[in-house]
C-alpha cells in the first residue's frame, strides 16, 4: 500500500471485529510457538517513506477513538489511548490486538524497542498512548494496523495516569510497596529484566517515563529508605540491561548519607564507565572507596581498571599485539579507551566540519584511536546494516546522553525537526529515518581485524558495520594522509606521511576507482559531493577524449589478465608481452601536464599483474623494474632505473607530491626485497623489506611480519 491509493485518507469501509482480529492472532501466535528461538528481524526504513517522529506530549494531542482512524494517514494533532488485549506476536515488530474506551478493537506493531524494553513484548492488560498514529493498510482484504516506527511515539502509561479513559483504568494491582519490591526482585532474579524494570520505581530524571507498576512502590511508601532500596535496585537492573543514564540518575538518588553510599558510588561509577566516561567514572568509584566499603576488592578492580582507561586516554599507549589475541568471534568488543588528543573538529574549507591535526605528526605515527560509539557483532554483510540501524535507535532510546553527539552527524538531505533527541513525555524523541540516514553517510565497514584480512587466506567479504563518531568527522580524499585499520570495535589512525599542526586530516572513505567519472559517480550518489582532492582536482583538467580511450585500453587489459592470472602458474611470454604493451599504451594517454606528481591509478593494475607474472618467472630485474614503477603509479617518489641505489624508507616523506597507502605498495616492497636479494644486493633487499614493514603497519595498525603476506 503506498500514499497513492484511492482510500488514502478515508475510513476502512470495513473494520474486523474484535472476534475476528483475536481468532487471526492466536493463529500467528502458535506459530510463533513453533520457533521460539528464530532470530528476530529488523525493519530497516526506506528513506522514500520517511515521516517525522512525533514531538509532542501526547497531553497536548487530541485523544480519538479508534474509529476515526483513517488509512494511510498521520493523523497529526491526535493521539490514542489503549489498552493491550492480548499476549504479543514477536516479529520484526511487536504486534498486539488494542481496545479503546468505546469498545473499538484493533491492531498495533510496535517497531525498534530493545529487548530490554517492556514495550519490545507489551503484556496484555498494560495501557499504552500513541501519539500521531500511523494507520497502515497491510495489502490485502480489510488488514488494518497503527504502525509505530518511531519508538518514542508509543508511550507506557501509569495505570493511576488521569489522561486514561475511566473505562480503560484497572486500579493498583498490588496494595503494599513490599508487593511491588518482591515482583521486581522475583523478576530479576528470573533473569526477566524489563519485567523487572516495570515492577520497579520511576526513574529520578522523569516520573512519567515508565507505567504505574514502576512508580507504584516510590508512590505507595513515605519510608526513605525503603525508596532508596528500591532506587538502588532499579539501577542495579538498569545497569545489566545496558542502560547506563538511568542506572546513573537511579544510583545517586538512592544515596541516604550513610558509609552504606558506597554501592551508589560504585553503581554510578560503572553506569559511567559504560559511557566511556572515564573521568567522572573514577571520580565515582573514588568516592566508593573513601567510604570503606566491605567489597574493597571489586572496588579496587573497577578503579584500576578506570584508571587504565585514563591512561589511554592520554598517552595513546596501547598493546595492539595483546588486543590482537584476544580477538575472537566471541570477544570484539575491546576495554579499552579512545585517544583523540592529537586531532581536533573544526570547519573545513571541503565540507562541513573536518578534523584537524593538533600538532606535527610524523609518517606512521598514531593519528587517534577511537573505541566504536556503536558496533554490533554481526559480520554477515546481508545483516551488518540492519544490526549498525536497529542498534543505534535503541541505543539512543536507552541512553539519552548519546543524542547529543550522535544526532549531530551528517545526516544528508533528511529535514529535521531540531526537537530530536529532546526529553518529551519522558522519553527521547527518536526518528528513525534521521537515524538511518546518519548510518548511512557515517558508518565504516570493518573486519574483525585488518591484519587478518591481509592474508591470503582470509575469507573476503566478512565485515560488521559501525559508528565512530571521532572518525566520521573527517573528510574524504582519494590522496589522503591517513589510513585506518580496526582491531574488533577499535579503529587506529596513522599518517601515511607527515602531516603538520593545523593540517586537515583525511580518509578514503572507500577504495579509490581507477577512473576519475567512475570515482566522483560514486561519491555523488553515496555522499552528495564531488571529490577536490589534489588528484581528482588534476583530473577534471584533463581531456574527455583521452578518459574515454584510456577506459578502452583498461578494459582491454582486463580481459586479456582474467584469462590469465598469475596465481595459475608460469604465464605465457605472449600474454605478458600483450600485457606489457597496452600498458605501454596506457602510459602514452596520461597527460603529463595533468598527472605530475600525481597517481596514475589506471596504471595500478596491469602493472601489478606484470609483477605477480615476472616473480612466477623468477625474473628478478624485471620484479624490480615493476615494483619500482607500482611505487611511481601510487605517487611515491621511487627512481625509474631498478640498477638504482636509493632509500625505500623515504617513500614515506610526502615530497614529490601527492601520493596515496595501499597494501599493494607493501607487496611491492615485499617483491622488490625478495628480488634484491636473489640480484645479490643484500643490504638494499634489507632496505626495502624495512620499508615494507613500516608501511605494513599503517595498513594493519600495528607492527607485523610481513611473511603473512607470503603468497
Amino acid at each position: 500500500m503506498t500514499e497513492s491509493h484511492p482510500l488514502r485518507g478515508k475510513l476502512p469501509p470495513r473494520r474486523l471485529a474484535k472476534e475476528e482480529l483475536a481468532r487471526t492472532h492466536k493463529s500467528h501466535l502458535k506459530k510463533q510457538d513453533l520457533t521460539p528461538d528464530a532470530p528476530r528481524p529488523v525493519k530497516q526504513p526506506l528513506l522514500d517513506q520517511a515521516y517525522p517522529a512525533s514531538t509532542r506530549s501526547i497531553r497536548d494531542l487530541e485523544i480519538v477513538p479508534l474509529s476515526d482512524l483513517r488509512i494511510e494517514e498521520h493523523h497529526r494533532g491526535k493521539g490514542v489511548v489503549v489498552k493491550v488485549i492480548s499476549p504479543p506476536y514477536v516479529g520484526a515488530g511487536v504486534i498486539s490486538l488494542v481496545e479503546d474506551e468505546l469498545g473499538n478493537a484493533d491492531k498495533i506493531a510496535i517497531y525498534n524497542h530493545s529487548d530490554s524494553s517492556i514495550l519490545s513484548g507489551v503484556p496484555e492488560g498494560c495501557i499504552v498512548a500513541v501519539k500521531e498514529p500511523y494507520y497502515k493498510y497491510n495489502g490485502s482484504g480489510e488488514d488494518y494496523m497503527i504502525c509505530v516506527d518511531h519508538p518514542s511515539d508509543v508511550i507506557l502509561l501509569r495505570f493511576t495516569d488521569p489522561i486514561i479513559p475511566e473505562l480503560l483504568r484497572l486500579g493498583p494491582l498490588l496494595k503494599s510497596a513490599v508487593d511491588w519490591r518482591s515482583a521486581g526482585d522475583k523478576a530479576f532474579i528470573e533473569r526477566d529484566f524489563p519485567t523487572a524494570v516495570f515492577w520497579q520505581v520511576l526513574p529520578v530524571w522523569s516520573r512519567s517515563y515508565l507505567s504505574n507498576k514502576q512508580c507504584q512502590a516510590l508512590e505507595a511508601s513515605d519510608d526513605g529508605t525503603f525508596r532508596a532500596g528500591i532506587f538502588a535496585k532499579r539501577a542495579g537492573t538498569n545497569l545489566v540491561l545496558g542502560r547506563y543514564d538511568a542506572a546513573k540518575a537511579d544510583a545517586l538518588a538512592s544515596r541516604t548519607g550513610a558509609s552504606s553510599d558506597w554501592k551508589a558510588y560504585f553503581t554510578a561509577g560503572r553506569a559511567c564507565y559504560g559511557l566511556c566516561d572515564y573521568q567522572t567514572s573514577r571520580g565515582y568509584l573514588e568516592s566508593a572507596l573513601g567510604l570503606d566499603p566491605p567489597a574493597t576488592s571489586s572496588v579496587k578492580k573497577e578503579h584500576s581498571r578506570c584508571l587504565s582507561r585514563l591512561y589511554e586516554e592520554s598517552t595513546g599507549s596501547y598493546n595492539f599485539e595483546a588486543l590482537f589475541d584476544s580477538l575472537s568471534p566471541t570477544n570484539v568488543h575491546l576495554d579499552v579507551a579512545s585517544f583523540l588528543s592529537n586531532t581536533r573538529v573544526a570547519d573545513s574549507p571541503l565540507h562541513g566540519r573536518g578534523l584537524f591535526a593538533a600538532r606535527n605528526i610524523k609518517a606512521g605515527e598514531l593519528i587517534y584511536v577511537e573505541k566504536a560509539t556503536l558496533m554490533p557483532n554481526q559480520y554477515e554483510p546481508s545483516r551488518a546494516s540492519a544490526a549498525l540501524y536497529a542498534m543505534m535507535v535503541r541505543q539512543l532510546y536507552d541512553n539519552p546522553s548519546l543524542a547529543s553527539t550522535i544526532l549531530s552527524l551528517y545526516g544528508g538531505a533528511y529535514q529535521r525537526s531540531g526537537h530530536e533527541g529532546d526529553l518529551v513525555d519522558g522519553v527521547p524523541i527518536v526518528d528513525i529515518f534521521l537515524v538511518e540516514s546518519i548510518r548511512n553517510k557515517n558508518c565504516f565497514s570493518a573486519p574483525l581485524s585488518t591484519l587478518d584480512d591481509t592474508r591470503p587466506t582470509t575469507t573476503s567479504g566478512r565485515m560488521a558495520k559501525g559508528l565512530w563518531l571521532h572518525a566520521s568527522y573527517m573528510n574524504h580524499s582519494c590522496v589522503p594522509n591517513s589510513m585506518r585499520s580496526f582491531l574488533g570495535d577499535l579503529l587506529i589512525s596513522r599518517a601515511t606521511r607527515n602531516i603538520a599542526e593545523g593540517e586537515e586530516l583525511s580518509q578514503q572513505y572507500v577504495p579509490v576507482k581507477a577512473l576519475s567519472d567512475v570515482r566522483q559517480a560514486q561519491f555523488l550518489a553515496g555522499w552528495g559531493f564531488t571529490c577536490q582532492c589534489a588528484l581528482c582536482e588534476a583530473e577534471s583538467r584533463g581531456s574527455r577524449q583521452m578518459l574515454q580511450k584510456r577506459k578502452e585500453i583498461l578494459g582491454r587489459i582486463e580481459r586479456v589478465c582474467g584469462k590469465n592470472t598469475p596465481n595459475k602458474g608460469v604465464l605465457p611470454d605472449s600474454a605478458i608481452r600483450t600485457v606489457d604493451r597496452l600498458t605501454k599504451q596506457l602510459e602514452e594517454l596520461h597527460e603529463t601536464e595533468v598527472y605530475a606528481g600525481l597517481p596514475r591509478l589506471a596504471l595500478v593494475y596491469p602493472v601489478n599483474w606484470l609483477i605477480q607474472a615476472h616473480r612466477g618467472r623468477k625474473a628478478h630485474a624485471k620484479v624490480v623494474r615493476y615494483a619500482l614503477r607500482l611505487l611511481r603509479e601510487f605517487g611515491f617518489r621511487a627512481p625509474a632505473d631498478e640498477d638504482a641505489n636509493w632509500e625505500p624508507r623515504e617513500i614515506y616523506n610526502g615530497k614529490g607530491g601527492a601520493s596515496l597507502m595501499t597494501i599493494h605498495v607493501v607487496t611491492a616492497l615485499k617483491y622488490a626485497s625478495e628480488a634484491y636479494k636473489a640480484l645479490g644486493r643484500t643490504d638494499l633487499a634489507a632496505r626495502c623489506e624495512e620499508a615494507g614493514r613500516f608501511g605494513y603497519m599503517m595498513v594493519t595498525g600495528f607492527e607485523n611480519d610481513l611473511g603473512i603476506l607470503n603468497g
